[in-house]
């Protein structure tokens, strides 16, 4: 999943919980540390699913020259994690978040001491389930246990922190580019944000909301005190106990059936449509194999590769908290419309630029096949491109004859115009993605569905993002090589252009709106 989770789900039910508390005074506009510390411990989780889901673009160059890794095992070590996800995701409603830190651990011994490929496969694995559990339970229990007047705040604070998990993965993925086995140092390090969260996470207590479906009430009118402050009054907490009773009734009188009902199925099919373009886009493919990428584009080395991949998860970052700040003031839909436009003339960009670069040649037989393009032939890990012959051969055949260079091409006067355009285009892209699908589609999904159904909508869309995201992860590497590297791009801005006309005609505006005037919007059309 974008490398984006769900730290939106619960902003409209600040709507519904809101009006309850109003016979009763608002409630206190602060948190207290208590509230800060526990939301900070279990945000943990979210920097987690960041790092994991960043530090393979780094790290799968020097996994493939010790492995000997062809073009299907990369992809599967890629994919390996969002389909442990998939799993952990359809668990984690069973589960406490400590499980995740416990999984993250797991995983990241597993992957730092892998002895063989199946080691590093099944690692990688145990790290997706952490990544789906986290996803899905951490920010459920922020919303349970933050005060409704700084809940949206504190929800932000896991979207944010799993974009910069992403930045600080390809921090280290420089950090260790040159170090011997450093790839296993990429992995290992997610471990210790992982085991301080474990040893914390047993001195924190449960949400009053999962207190209150164990029966066990007097706890949960424990915590909610503590969250709130000791001044809190009486009234205001069997309000809030009552508050999450009704909610726990009502979230289980739906049902699967009801999607029959147009004023239900509607919102699905809009939910599912928001999470495959934000999948389909290929964005993940960028995060994923942004050092690939750029070596792609001539950057050869890998800490070279490395080093100026970051400009992908720092833009994204960067995009996604102004995406935050932004989105109440222009609008969802209206964001969300322009920059999947700009998105898609980025990604035609990139077509363009790498098909002038490379002749969109597809994998070739023999490295003859190449012609005369080196930058396609010094792509192929079997070719090189010969002093002597000026064409491109076998590398392994006369090593002391492969051109050395950072391109391992000679120079062209075109070369700078061309990386120049191709990273100019490439922060279009990852800008643009960060301003309207990296962060809408969750926000949307939380808006359009009735308390009843969300869960399980939720559940349906969500789902079809990690499908999705599992789909383009375990499939760029061979659609380069069977399409070409521009012919990719074009590809998923056909895609994008498709999901992009079923957005414009289907997605409602949600801003400002009330659940209620929402759900009347569906039942009108």
């Amino acid at each position: 999943m974008n490398t984006k989770n769900q730290t939106d789900q619960l902003t409209a039910e600040d709507i519904v919980e809101t009006s309850s508390v109003s016979s009763v005074g608002p409630p206190p506009t602060k948190g207290t540390w208590y509230v800060y510390l526990l939301v900070m411990t279990v945000c943990i989780g979210g920097f987690l699913f960041g790092y994991d889901t960043g530090v393979i673009s780094g790290a799968l160059t020097p996994i493939q020259d010790e492995f000997h890794l062809g073009t299907r095992e990369k992809e599967l070590v890629v994919g390996a994690t969002t389909f442990g996800a998939i799993w952990g995701g359809l668990f984690a409603g069973l589960l406490l978040v400590w499980v995740a830190s416990v999984v993250f651990v797991l995983g990241a011994v597993l992957i730092a001491a892998a002895p063989n490929y199946a080691c590093l496969l099944i690692g990688r694995l145990v790290v997706g389930l952490g990544v789906g559990i986290a996803s899905m339970i951490v920010p459920v229990f922020i919303g349970e246990v933050a005060p409704k007047d700084i809940r949206g705040r504190l929800t932000v604070l896991n979207t944010i922190l799993c974009t910069f998990g992403q930045v600080f993965a390809y921090l280290m993925n420089i950090a260790f580019a040159n170090v011997y086995e450093g790839w296993r140092y990429m992995f290992g390090i997610a471990a210790v944000p992982a085991l301080f969260q474990l040893l914390v996470m047993p001195f924190l207590p449960e949400s009053p909301r999962h207190l209150i479906i164990a029966g066990n009430e007097d706890m949960a009118r424990k915590v909610i005190c503590r969250i709130y402050g000791d001044d809190v009054p009486r009234s205001f907490i069997e309000n809030e106990i009552k508050t999450i009773r009704d909610d726990i009734m009502v979230s289980k009188s739906g049902s699967y059936s009801d999607f029959k009902k147009p004023e239900h199925y509607r919102p699905l099919i809009i939910a599912c449509i928001l999470q495959a373009a934000q999948q389909l886009s290929g964005f993940n493919a960028a995060m994923y194999y942004a050092s690939t990428i750029l070596q792609m584009a001539g950057f050869r080395s890998n800490s070279s590769s490395t080093s100026v991949a970051i400009i992908v998860t720092v833009i994204n970052f960067a995009f996604t908290v102004i995406a935050v700040t932004i989105i109440d003031r222009v609008g969802r839909r209206r964001l969300l419309v322009i920059t999947m436009a700009t998105m898609i003339l980025g990604l035609i960009a990139l077509g363009v630029t790498f098909g002038v670069q490379q002749n969109f040649l597809t994998k070739q037989a023999t490295c003859s096949g190449y012609t005369s393009n080196c930058a396609r032939c010094v792509i192929d890990t079997d070719c090189g491109w010969s002093i002597s012959q000026n064409i491109c051969i076998p590398s392994a055949s006369n090593p002391g004859d492969i051109f050395q260079s950072p391109s391992g091409c000679p120079a062209r006067p075109n070369d700078r115009a061309i990386v120049g355009v191709l990273i100019a285009s490439l922060v279009v892209y990852v800008a643009s993605y960060a301003l309207g699908l990296g962060y809408a589609p969750w926000l949307i999904q939380s808006e359009i569905f009735t308390t009843a159904m969300r869960g399980k909508a939720t559940g349906i869309s969500t789902a079809v993002n990690w499908i999705c995201n599992l789909i383009i992860s375990t499939s760029f590497l061979s659609m380069t090589e069977a399409m070409s590297t521009g012919g990719t791009y074009f590809f998923y801005a056909a895609l994008s252009i498709v999901l992009w006309v079923f957005i414009y005609w289907l997605v409602p505006e949600t801003m400002r709106l009330s659940l209620e005037e929402i759900h009347q919007g569906f039942l009108k059309q």
